[in-house]
C-alpha cells in the first residue's frame, strides 16, 4: 500500500484512518510548456522550444471516524497541516514498491465538503509545485560531496627562504567529481564553512560557472549558495548582491560532473559541501 506524509502528517496510517482514495494525479510527467505558432502565408505551423512547466497535483481521499466529535477533530487536524506561502509544503510519497520519493508544493485548494454521514469525510487537496522535477528520498536527506580547492602540484618550500633542506614534493589537488545518478538534472546546494574571498565554483562538464565578486568573510561566516532557487546567503542573511549579473546558475547533469573551486586568498578554506538530490520527471 503506497503511504504519503505533507509536513510530517502522515496518510494511510490505521492509527489515523484517514486514507487516499484514486486517483492521486500529477506524479507522472509535468505539462510540456511548447513555443509555437503558425507559419504566415502557407500551410502548417512551426514548433519552437519544449519545457517543463509546474507540477499540478491532486490529492483525493477519505476520513472515518467513530462519532462525530472525533470526525470534526480529524477534519480540523487534517486542515492544520498546511503552510501558506512564503513557507512551502513538504510532500514524501511511498510507492507500493518501498520507493520514496519528495517534491515541495504550494496548497492551492482544499475541499471537504460536510455531509449528513459525518463518519465518513471525502477530501480533495490541489497542490502546485513550482519545480516539476520528483526527487529521490530513499536516502532521507540529499546527498552530499565535498569539493576540494584545485592546489597546483609541485615543490612547496617550508621557509620564505627556500633553502634545499626545507622543501618538498606536493602533489596537489585536482578537481572534484560528483556523479549524479538520475536522468535529470540536479540544482545542488554549495556550503562554505569558513574565511573565503572571491569564490569561484565551475562545472567543468558544462563548462558553466558560477562566481562572488567582492566578496571577503571572516572564519565565523557560512556562505550558501543555492542553485535552484537562485540565492546566496551569509549567516543567513542576503548576499544576493556579490553574484554578478552574468554569472550560470549550473547544474550537475546526469552522469560524472568535474567540478572545480578556487578563491582568491591563501587563507581561504579549502574545502566546500556540495549537496543535492537525483530527480525524475515521474513516477
Amino acid at each position: 500500500m503506497s503511504r504519503l506524509w505533507i509536513n510530517d502528517y502522515e496518510f494511510n496510517n490505521p492509527e489515523k484512518r484517514v486514507y487516499l482514495a484514486e486517483p492521486i494525479e500529477g506524479l507522472d510527467l509535468p505539462p510540456t510548456r511548447t513555443s509555437k505558432g503558425t507559419n504566415t502565408g502557407q500551410h502548417g505551423g512551426y514548433v519552437g522550444a519544449q519545457l517543463r512547466d509546474s507540477r499540478a497535483v491532486s490529492i483525493p481521499g477519505h476520513i472515518f471516524s467513530g462519532s462525530v466529535s472525533e470526525a470534526l477533530q480529524k477534519r480540523r487536524e487534517l486542515q492544520a497541516v498546511f503552510v501558506l506561502h512564503p513557507d512551502i509544503n513538504v510532500i514524501r510519497y511511498q510507492d507500493d514498491d518501498g520507493q520514496l520519493y519528495t517534491f515541495n508544493a504550494y496548497l492551492i485548494d482544499f475541499k471537504m465538503p460536510i455531509n449528513r454521514t459525518t463518519m465518513r469525510s471525502p477530501f480533495k487537496i490541489e497542490l502546485e509545485a513550482p519545480d516539476p522535477v520528483i526527487y529521490d528520498d530513499a536516502a532521507g536527506a540529499a546527498l552530499e560531496s565535498i569539493i576540494s580547492q584545485v592546489i597546483p602540484g609541485g615543490f612547496q618550500f617550508t621557509d620564505e627562504s627556500p633553502q634545499f633542506d626545507n622543501f618538498y614534493f606536493s602533489a596537489g589537488t585536482d578537481s572534484t567529481t560528483v556523479t549524479n545518478t538520475s536522468e535529470v538534472t540536479s540544482l545542488p546546494i554549495i556550503t562554505i564553512e569558513g574565511k573565503i574571498t572571491n569564490p569561484v565554483f565551475t562545472n567543468r562538464t558544462t563548462g558553466e560557472s558560477f562566481r562572488l565578486e567582492a566578496y571577503a568573510v571572516d572564519s565565523s561566516a557560512v556562505t550558501v549558495i543555492n542553485m535552484a532557487e537562485r540565492t546566496v546567503t551569509l549567516n543567513g542573511g542576503n548576499a544576493f548582491a556579490y553574484a554578478p549579473v552574468d554569472v550560470d546558475w549550473w547544474g550537475l547533469v546526469p552522469g560524472e560532473n568535474l567540478i572545480e573551486f578556487t578563491s582568491g586568498a591563501g587563507g581561504d578554506v579549502t574545502q566546500a559541501t556540495i549537496s543535492w538530490r537525483p530527480g525524475y520527471w515521474g513516477i
